[in-house]
């Protein structure tokens, strides 16, 4: 055998100290955690109107993992101020979706609701339902509260074959005598390990088709400033190497940590 064949085969001690290693914590069934862990989470996404006497939609957003096909949850309410429900299912549901409410509870502020479908949600953020309030004329301003509970409805989201996945609940809030004075928007684009992404192009759209445009940092950062509050806005980021899913949002005050994670 040659000198550079017997070389081939030769290791150093620290060589096969990692490999006898490996071969350590694959036969005891080590696997390793990922870097970063999904969440599947549904929210209310805060709203806002000048003042009372008014109609507020709500939308209930969820953000998808792809696998969900049911979503149960209650929704608690200042039942004083916030009147008249009326539930709608959103854009982002499957194809096929269903919507029943439970409204048995509406005077003391609780509402049930269930969508169910027998196909699953895209992944990403989707709209699941939108709920419209009357608000008397006769409230106060100031914020108010809608949260998600378990009574009428329990809280659940499951797939398609009936395994209850786990889910984080946000609330959101509605806001009576919303400004429109500017506000700023801030936030961070990160790969899926938790990286920031430089020179990632965010914009941010209103209801009109009117954009901004801004860049982020070398660690991912953007701001966009004095942004008008009381009106929802589409916020994108283009990338080179990763995808983002667009993302709605109404905003009614200062929007701190609005981040996105990069999709392979």
């Amino acid at each position: 055998m040659s000198k550079s064949a017997t070389s081939f085969f030769t290791f150093s001690r620290e060589t096969l100290f990692i490999f006898g290693a490996v071969l350590f914590l694959a036969a005891s069934g080590f696997v390793a955690e990922p870097t970063t862990a999904q969440v599947r989470v549904i929210r209310g996404v805060s709203v806002g109107i000048p003042g009372p006497g008014r109609e507020v939609t709500m939308p209930i957003q969820i953000d998808s993992l792809g696998n969900e096909s049911s979503t149960r949850f209650s929704l608690n309410f200042s039942p004083g101020v916030l009147t008249n429900p009326r539930v709608a299912l959103g854009a982002g549901t499957p194809e096929g979706s269903n919507l029943a409410t439970n409204t048995n509870n509406v005077a003391q502020g609780q509402l049930g609701i269930l969508v169910d479908s027998t196909n699953t949600y895209l992944a990403g953020t989707r709209t699941i339902l939108t709920i419209t309030f009357t608000v008397p004329t006769n409230v106060n301003l100031g914020s108010y509260v809608v949260a998600f509970g378990s009574t009428p409805t329990p809280q659940s989201v499951s797939n398609l074959t009936g395994t209850l996945l786990p889910t984080t609940y946000e609330q959101g809030n509605v806001i009576i005598g919303a400004t429109a004075a500017g506000v700023d928007v801030f936030g961070r684009i990160v790969t899926p390990d938790g990286r920031g992404i430089r020179n990632a192009a965010v914009v941010v759209t209103d209801t009109n088709g009117s954009r901004r445009l801004t860049t982020t940092s070398s660690f991912g950062y953007y701001r966009f400033a004095d942004v008008r509050s009381g009106q929802p806005y589409t916020i994108s980021v283009q990338s080179r190497r990763y995808r983002f899913t667009p993302r709605v949002v109404q905003i009614v005050d200062t929007l701190t940590d609005f981040d996105f994670v990069g999709e392979q």
